[in-house]
């Protein structure tokens, strides 16, 4: 038995943002990070809400969400008992949010789930579209999946406008988380004839308009492209699940704190090469390879998948993305980085999305792919 639930309305377009308008009388509390407001882009959010309504702003998010910032924002939330909740932001924004009704939902600080809505500034996480939130807990350098309904926005907003400022980095970094979700959710266990459909689509369009973005940010078209690329791949693996690869780059995040888009390009290919070994996988890989035009269907399964992987390693190398762990602007040292190599194979065996991988990940293999992408 399969099941497939889509809760999020959608809206989507430059004018979008005005749907804001429709609200009065309410108390709102917008999430965001402090960049965002102290550069006056949360006015975008701000100018379009009725003066009726009560809004108050935290803007305490950080790059991996704590429990120590969320447990600041569910007391935020208990004094103000919002009936409206904003997340507005990256990914990291949005899991805030997520995690602020989460834990005031089931601590009963609130006397009723606020109505969440979900406004990216990114194009990779697709947040906006699933019951999921990475949250870290810096006790244990762990990052922690949290998976509930209660962490489904109702709306989604994806306005372009409020994309085109995205620094190039992080234009090649998000748009490689989304290039991972949708082929991970593609191959994954749980996939199905509608995460397959959804999945393949938000890889070609990513394929076609993440470098356009990353060279040249301000064109409209090609992010509110990614924008869709992005939702679609948060909406398929909403349904199916992930793999490895995030499981990796989630551990390797919560110690070393590498950008998460970044480090799911780093075990992206390993992850392919891993999964192959059945032949099923192997042919589910190619197939996505025939589908979105990167290899002829002429070509074996093992070509199809020597020419996905060739076109990954390209697009990196296209942003200019490391593709070790010892060459990003700040390498962490040699020694520091294998003196934690067992600790993250442990907790990448233990994370949440690794249940769905094709490919049963063993301690050993997990070892040895955290050696070769040091260098």
């Amino acid at each position: 038995m399969a099941e497939c639930q889509i809760v999020t309305k959608v809206v989507t377009g430059i004018h979008s943002l005005t749907m804001l308008r429709t609200y009065r009388k309410e108390r709102i509390l917008i999430i965001c990070d402090r960049f965002l407001r102290d550069n006056g882009t949360i006015a975008r959010v701000t100018e379009e809400l009725d003066p009726s309504n009560t809004v108050s702003l935290f803007a305490d998010t950080v790059p991996d969400p704590t429990l120590e910032v969320i447990a600041s924002g569910v007391t935020m939330a208990a004094g103000m008992q919002p009936t409206i909740l904003i997340g507005f932001g990256g990914g990291a924004a949005i899991d805030t949010a997520k995690g602020i009704i989460y834990f005031s939902v089931f601590g009963k600080v609130v006397t009723q789930k606020p109505f969440f809505i979900a406004i990216p500034t990114t194009s990779g996480t697709g947040s906006e579209m699933t019951a999921f939130a990475v949250l870290t807990d810096t006790q244990t350098r762990r990052k922690l999946p949290v998976i509930d309904d209660t962490l489904y926005p109702d709306l989604a907003i994806l306005d372009p406008h409020l994309v085109l400022s995205v620094p190039p980095s992080v234009t090649a970094n998000t748009g490689f988380d989304v290039i991972t979700h949708a082929i991970e959710a593609y191959v994954s266990v749980s996939a199905s004839n509608f995460t397959d459909g959804v999945a393949c689509k938000s890889f070609e369009l990513a394929l076609r308009s993440l470098p356009v973005c990353y060279h040249d940010g301000e064109n409209i078209a090609a992010r509110k492209t990614m924008l869709s690329a992005s939702n679609m791949a948060g909406m398929a693996f909403n349904l199916s699940g992930l793999g490895m690869a995030h499981s990796m780059a989630h551990t390797l995040g919560g110690i070393f704190h590498v950008p998460h888009g970044l480090a799911c390009a780093m075990f992206l290919p390993a992850s392919i090469t891993y999964n192959s070994c059945l032949s099923e996988v192997k042919a589910k890989y190619a197939d996505l390879a025939y589908k979105v035009g990167i290899a002829p269907r002429s070509l074996s399964h093992d070509g199809a998948i020597a020419a996905l992987r060739a076109v990954l390693l390209a697009l990196m190398d296209n942003m200019e993305m490391p593709g070790y762990i010892s060459a990003p602007p700040e390498p962490i040292p040699q020694q520091k980085y294998e003196e934690e190599i067992s600790l993250m194979a442990q907790n990448a065996l233990q994370d949440r999305c690794l249940p769905e991988n094709p490919v049963l990940l063993t301690y050993a293999a997990a070892v040895r792919i955290f050696h070769e992408i040091y260098e």
